[in-house]
């Protein structure tokens, strides 16, 4: 088992990443909404496989499975670099970093910050994941 330090952190990730899975129904609405029809937009194949990613490797992980852990690895990599790569995109286009924060809507400008705090959340973690490997996988199976 982990010490409870890790196991905050490791419920840290878990509800930092569902806000961020649950701050995209208000994101869809004020930007993607225009009629019933746009529902089925909202529940598409990829955000739904990118979830069950991370519910899958959470679970396994926190059993301390091996496949949790390369599981976790994958998705707070395909994070990271999404967000990372957004970072950069906003600096190289002039727009500044975290030049979403300024946006007068409150409920976007809350989604976007949930946002930023996953780029720093999901680096954060795939530090801690690599750094202390033996951690997370020497109770396998």
């Amino acid at each position: 088992m982990w010490n409870r330090n890790l196991n905050a952190q490791m419920k840290f990730l878990f509800w930092i990443t569902i806000a961020n899975f649950l701050a995209q129904v208000p994101y869809f609405f004020r930007l993607y909404f225009h009629g019933f029809s746009d529902l089925l937009r909202l529940f598409n194949i990829p955000m739904i496989l990118v979830f069950a990613l991370f519910i899958i490797a959470y679970n396994l992980l926190v059993r301390h499975k091996k496949i949790g852990y390369w599981l976790m690895i994958i998705f707070l990599s395909m994070e990271f670099v999404f967000y990372l790569l957004n970072a950069i995109g906003e600096v190289v286009n002039g727009f500044g970093l975290f030049f979403h924060l300024s946006n007068p809507d409150l409920i976007l400008r809350m989604v976007f910050a949930i946002g930023y705090l996953n780029l720093f959340a999901s680096g954060y973690f795939l530090f801690l994941l690599i750094y202390k490997k033996l951690t997370f996988v020497t109770e396998v199976e």
